[in-house]
């Protein structure tokens, strides 16, 4: 028996990529199926001539994914380059489609949300499964779970159930056990801010009358942090994991093609484990339907005043940008409402140290490195300890309020944990058992 060959890195980035097109409806159909007419009959003679399809590739430099934007051709060297894009050998993987337009921004934009995260509202789940929640009326405490960018209520389920040794399946029969019900939020994440996802949260969970206790991941943070501003629901504790309370870096509008490439490379690193595709193709996708969405924009340069722009027509970045004129999120803690709970965080500073793969190296380009100068630094995204996505600092601050250091986790340290892999992790298991009481 032939065992078949181990796929590489870029063989897995490839497939995750592949998945990700399919999922999210990057790609549009070839000129034959899109236009006719003399087009067409151009393309008898030139298969690019006529076409009206703009490039986005994942390229390789010196080790480093890079998103490249490829606009229509306009001329025969265009057209040249164009064509001979798939056979270069830095080209990893890309796709082609046709821009879009000024006035259908927020329409392609809303489809990829729901491409993303296709169920929404409330779910209910028992025994692994999910049911929609019309009205959600219990008479017991209630555990919610609130998803992050780019992700869905089934993420918390299939990475608790992956924690070793089975911790996370053991953890959620206990709370099916102690909780009248386990739900979760499953909501858009790019084409509204957290303080609108907040309103329909408020909104669904408005019959709850019982204690609340709520487990939120990355954005879903702001999305609960919002709905305890607005709203003042009866929740009793609240865990923030791996939160942007005060923004994340990768939204800062200068560093966005910066983001856009990190997470192309996180993907290829983190996609590497069957395990973890699940993550990758979602990571991907997200990188790539913004790159398709922003990609004219952010080939101007990170000068441009145009990126300020670009951002501003994705609601669901520019919420959570970390820069000081975030005027939402001023407004969010400009009063002291979060000292009046009983809040918690798991955070951590992560830093792939001694791990073999050398496909990890690419992170050291992408943080402040010690003596590295800023000004030759365009690349850098954060400017102190991260999880690859959240600023480290930003996890555990609610404007003039610190989530208290007895009530944190920081898995900070030669075991640190990534972004997406927090759930997956058995102490992060063990403290959310502690907290909860289960």
């Amino acid at each position: 028996m032939i065992t078949p060959p181990v796929p590489d890195a870029h063989d897995l980035l490839r497939m995750n990529m592949d998945a990700a097109i399919r999922q999210a409806n990057l790609s549009d159909p070839d000129i034959d199926q899109v236009f006719g007419g003399s087009a067409r009959k151009r393309a008898r003679r030139d298969p690019r001539a006529g076409s009206r399809l703009a490039t986005a590739a994942l390229v390789q430099d010196d080790g480093i994914l890079r998103w490249e934007y490829d606009p229509p051709p306009v001329s025969s060297r265009r057209r040249a380059r164009r064509g001979g894009l798939s056979s270069d050998p830095d080209v990893v993987h890309g796709f082609q489609f046709l821009e879009v337009a000024p006035n259908q921004f927020t329409a392609k934009l809303e489809e990829l949300d729901v491409q993303l995260t296709p169920q929404r509202h409330l779910r209910q789940w028992a025994g692994g499964n999910a049911t929609p929640v019309t009205k959600a009326a219990f008479g017991g405490p209630v555990l919610l779970f609130v998803h992050g960018t780019f992700s869905k209520g089934d993420m918390f389920m299939e990475e608790l159930t992956a924690a070793p040794p089975v911790r996370g399946s053991s953890f959620l029969d206990k709370c099916e056990k102690k909780y009248d019900a386990v739900l979760t939020f499953d909501h858009p994440t790019l084409s509204v801010g957290p303080w609108l996802n907040a309103l329909d949260l408020a909104t669904a969970m408005r019959d709850v009358k019982s204690p609340i206790d709520v487990v939120c991941h990355s954005r879903g943070g702001l999305v609960v942090a919002w709905w305890l501003f607005h709203a003042a629901p009866k929740v009793r504790r609240v865990v923030f994991v791996g939160s942007p309370l005060e923004g994340t870096s990768l939204a800062a509008p200068v560093r966005l093609r910066a983001a856009l490439d990190l997470l192309g490379n996180m993907a290829r690193a983190i996609g590497t484990a069957a395990t973890t595709s699940a993550t990758a193709v979602p990571m991907l996708a997200i990188a790539g339907g913004l790159f398709k969405l922003l990609g004219g924009i952010l080939s101007f340069g990170g000068n441009s005043p145009l990126l300020d722009a670009g951002v501003s027509l994705v609601p669901g970045l520019v919420s959570q940008s970390r820069v000081k004129n975030n005027l939402e999120l001023q407004r969010l803690f400009a009063l002291d409402w979060a000292k009046k709970l009983e809040l918690y965080a798991v955070l951590s500073d992560y830093e792939p140290t001694g791990s073999p793969e050398p496909w990890w190296k690419f992170w050291n380009h992408f943080r402040t490195i010690p003596g590295r100068v800023a000004d030759s630094a365009a690349d850098v995204i954060f400017e102190g300890p991260n999880d690859l996505v959240v600023d480290t600092a930003s996890m555990t601050q609610l404007g003039a309020f610190t989530v208290p250091k007895s009530n944190r986790l920081d898995l900070t340290g030669p075991q640190s944990v990534h972004h997406c892999s927090y759930f997956r992790d058995a102490r992060t298991v063990d403290f959310l058992t502690k907290v909860l009481g289960i």
